[in-house]
């Protein structure tokens, strides 16, 4: 087993933004999340399956999350889009992701702050 090298940053929307995560609604909020070997290599070719999104702290009555879809826009690097459980909304405040890839037997893991405004 070999480590990965997992970075991640999220956005959400504010007030002014449309089809985005902003308080309320369950729409996307957008994760990218860059995936290398520990040479430095990118991770091609990963799956919705080869990720785990898990909240660690929410915002005040937030919920769980899921993935809804994920692409690779560049070698090793994947738009993660993350919705709430179904009947979760998006909640004002901080969220704090911890995200772990698995490529084979490699494994890596990151955190995310992103605030839903």
């Amino acid at each position: 087993m070999a480590r990965l090298i997992v970075e991640a940053e999220g956005t959400g929307g504010d007030a002014a933004s449309q089809g985005v995560a902003r308080p309320g609604n369950q729409f996307p909020l957008y994760m990218v999340v860059s995936v290398t070997d520990s040479s430095g290599v990118p991770v091609t070719g990963l799956t919705a399956q080869d990720l785990r999104v898990d909240p660690i702290i929410v915002a005040a009555f937030g919920a769980g999350v899921t993935i809804s879809s994920m692409g690779e826009s560049h070698p090793g690097t994947y738009l993660v889009h993350v919705v709430p459980i179904p009947a979760g909304t998006w909640k004002l405040g901080r969220y704090i992701f911890w995200l772990a890839v698995t490529s084979g037997t490699d494994q890596g893991q990151t955190v995310c702050a992103v605030f839903v405004d």
